[in-house]
């Protein structure tokens, strides 16, 4: 590349290329200017790190035609007009998915939401009262009834309901927790940096391995705040192991008058033998033995939106209302009125089975295997580049909830045909991607692999169509 030159054409020059100028129409001149010249420095910037060399004389023919770097523009600003969030068809065979959004929504909590955002709601008003009102106190009613806790409020996720626990409960104290229970979630986050960020001091007590009852109790002392223990929903400790019963720990907090919080993590608020999972403490089981504070998800195993769900005692609740940090972690109204409709459907008694978590969780693998072998069987005759094949796999619940947890199920496995050798497992899957929407599928011993048990309806035609444009593409040597 020595001496490589290129001349990149002028903004003023792209922006009277006739697919800016339509855009203009509908898009300020403006903001399409501040992306032409974006897309332009990246260009120079690249050529920079190639080593090449960026003339700006005059009469010179540029390098880079106007008319291309204005679609890229186009293109870029359609982006931006779509929103980055978008919809996606999940062939990974994880439910709850951390990064495709964990538990999808049911249609019925999706149409309450729409109508919700599509005008005013009593967020915070009193209807009864004609008066400012709290914005939980209608949810706090449901979840009494559901769990059976005294009061409940949410905040945006679990870590904020530890936070917010920590701080109202502990401020300035120390906290008491099990070495084997100091856990870290997704993207980083620690339980121990939580703790000292909401102004606690972090009091370890026993091993990784072995806490016991006695590790707790000796650790108590006239600075102790809480004690918060931790389920291991991510994660498990096997072996030579040992850790103090939850009737243990309720009755230490009762007798030394420390508040006990259980960071639940999961939220499990139903028996999960129905759907052939290993038994998860539930909500209502961990409230009934006593504890002070109980703080969960909402998009795990309950099925619902994020949020951190925090229920127990009345007077614990009330603190947590009380402090300031609460109103900076305080979930909005589009969490809020997803979580009543779905913490709602818990009041019926099919109500769980309505949810897409437990509706995934609950299908056969035989089912499953019936709707890939169906799939193949239609459409395998019109791919004659692509090779459909079932292959056996297991599917998880995923969004750190029933570590080692499996459910059998079945794939759809995807592979060039012998006549298509130029396209490989990695670039199908990528093409799979680029698509709209996009289909996220995992890629192992040489097939594509799009586990049907956690395709939603309608997911099968948009696979459909996503595998003839591939496949029509190849036949026009496209790819």
């Amino acid at each position: 590349m020595e001496n490589a030159v290129i001349r990149l054409p002028q903004v003023d020059k792209i922006l009277r290329e006739p697919v800016l100028e339509a855009l203009a129409t509908t898009v300020r001149r403006d903001v399409i200017a501040t992306v032409v010249r974006a897309e332009l420095a990246k260009r120079r910037q690249n050529a920079l790190n190639n080593d090449i060399k960026v003339s700006y004389e005059k009469g010179q023919t540029d390098s880079v035609s106007a008319g291309e770097i204005a679609e890229c523009v186009k293109s870029t600003i359609e982006t931006l007009l779509g929103g980055g969030i978008r919809r996606v068809v999940n062939g990974t065979g994880v439910i709850l998915s951390t990064n495709l959004g964990r538990a999808p929504i049911d249609s019925t909590s999706a149409e309450r939401l729409s109508r919700a955002l599509s005008a005013y709601c009593n967020l915070e008003f009193d209807l009864a009262g004609g008066e400012r009102g709290e914005r939980t106190a209608e949810l706090s009613d449901l979840l009494q009834v559901l769990l059976g806790c005294q009061s409940a409020i949410v905040v945006n996720n679990c870590a904020a309901a530890v936070m917010l626990a920590v701080q109202a409960m502990a401020a300035g104290k120390e906290v008491i927790v099990s070495r084997g229970e100091l856990i870290e979630i997704g993207g980083s986050f620690r339980l121990p940096d939580v703790i000292k960020a909401s102004g606690a001091i972090l009091k370890e007590v026993g091993t990784t391995n072995r806490t016991r009852i006695e590790d707790y109790s000796e650790a108590i002392s006239a600075e102790t705040g809480l004690i918060i223990k931790c389920h291991k929903s991510n994660y498990q400790i096997v072996g030579f192991t040992e850790e103090a019963s939850l009737a243990q720990l309720v009755a230490l907090s009762q007798k030394s008058k420390i508040p006990l919080a259980y960071d639940l993590g999961g939220g499990c608020l139903v028996d999960l033998a129905r759907y052939e999972l290993a038994p998860e403490p539930t909500v209502q089981e961990t409230l009934a033995a006593g504890v002070d504070l109980v703080m969960f998800s909402g998009d795990k195993l309950l099925g619902g939106p994020q949020a951190g769900i925090i229920a127990g005692h009345a007077e614990p609740v009330a603190r947590l209302r009380r402090c300031p940090t609460y109103r900076a972690l305080r979930a909005d109204k589009l969490v809020l009125a997803l979580l009543e409709t779905v913490a709602a459907q818990y009041l019926l008694v099919d109500g769980p089975d309505r949810l897409p978590v437990f509706a995934m969780a609950g299908l056969k693998a035989e089912v499953i295997r019936h709707r890939v072998n169906l799939f193949i069987d239609k459409h395998q005759p019109k791919l004659d580049h692509l090779t459909l094949g079932l292959k056996e796999t297991q599917s998880t619940m995923g969004g750190g909830s029933l570590p080692g947890e499996t459910l059998a199920s079945f794939a759809l496995s995807l592979s060039p045909s012998a006549k298509n050798g130029s396209l490989s497992e990695s670039r199908l899957a990528r093409l799979l991607r680029a698509g709209d929407p996009p289909i996220i599928a995992t890629v192992s011993a040489g097939h594509v692999l799009l586990d049907f048990r956690t395709l939603m309806p309608g997911d099968e035609d948009d696979l459909a169509r996503a595998l003839s444009d591939i496949n029509n593409s190849a036949q026009s040597k496209r790819l």
